[in-house]
């Protein structure tokens, strides 16, 4: 008899995938200048990127069993918006801008998720952004994207 599959080495060969492609795609960046303070625009990634690599080794050295069909719940059609929104968020970037992309996002997508007040995914898609922007733009002195909307604005 054929033994059941762990589910958990798809998965972790799917995050594994995708953290080496982000991998490659840092050695296409422009170089910046030596001497900036921080963690640049090539570590960064490179380093949330390892990070995701060390956890999906965990994830394929911890056994699951393979999910029923009757045990899964029915993908809802909201799932399938949720991902077109995850695709459609990097053109966001370059027409807004990154601080304001997050919290649009976190706010759309946790009213489509469900569950939360609309008040409270504001607030907490405000803090988001805040954060995002205290530890990357005053504490790694890295420049977001400020987007098509920002350049013209002047921000």
């Amino acid at each position: 008899m054929r033994r059941a599959r762990n589910p958990n080495h798809a998965i972790a060969a799917s995050i594994a995938a995708v953290a080496i492609l982000a991998i490659a795609a840092t050695f296409t960046f422009d170089p910046v200048p030596p001497g900036l303070p921080g963690l640049g625009a090539v570590e960064f990634p490179r380093l949330v990127c390892g990070i995701l690599l060390l956890l999906a080794l965990l994830l394929a050295a911890t056994h699951a069993e393979p999910i029923s069909a009757e045990d899964a719940p029915p993908i809802d059609g909201r799932a399938f918006l949720i991902f077109a929104l995850c695709l459609a968020f990097i053109p966001a970037l370059d027409v807004i801008g990154m601080i304001p992309a997050i919290p649009l996002f976190l706010v759309i997508v946790g009213r489509l998720w469900g569950g939360t007040a609309l008040l409270g995914l504001v607030l907490s898609a405000l803090g988001m952004g805040i954060a995002i922007w205290f530890v990357f733009v005053k504490i790694f002195r890295l420049t977001l994207p400020k987007g098509w909307l920002g350049t013209v604005l002047g921000l």
